[in-house]
């Protein structure tokens, strides 16, 4: 199926060379060469292995404080 660009651009290009022709300049019709679509690729993954370690990154030297309620 064509797009829409592609049909615009046709018409653009034939009115072109109707515009030109009544000049006497002939235009050659060009044949656009398409590359054909991607191959699609499988990405493989790598499976779970267990559980995942956790790291501690960083020590807090202030204890946490509790959460105090808003109150409107």
């Amino acid at each position: 199926m064509t797009t829409f660009t592609e049909i615009v651009a046709s018409v653009v290009v034939h009115s072109s060379a109707v515009a030109l022709s009544h000049f006497g300049v002939t235009m050659q019709p060009t044949q656009l060469e398409r590359q054909p679509p991607p191959v699609e690729r499988v990405i493989a993954r790598t499976p779970a292995q267990g559980q995942h370690r956790v790291m501690k990154l960083s020590s807090c030297p202030e204890p946490k404080r509790a959460a105090r309620p808003i109150i409107a």
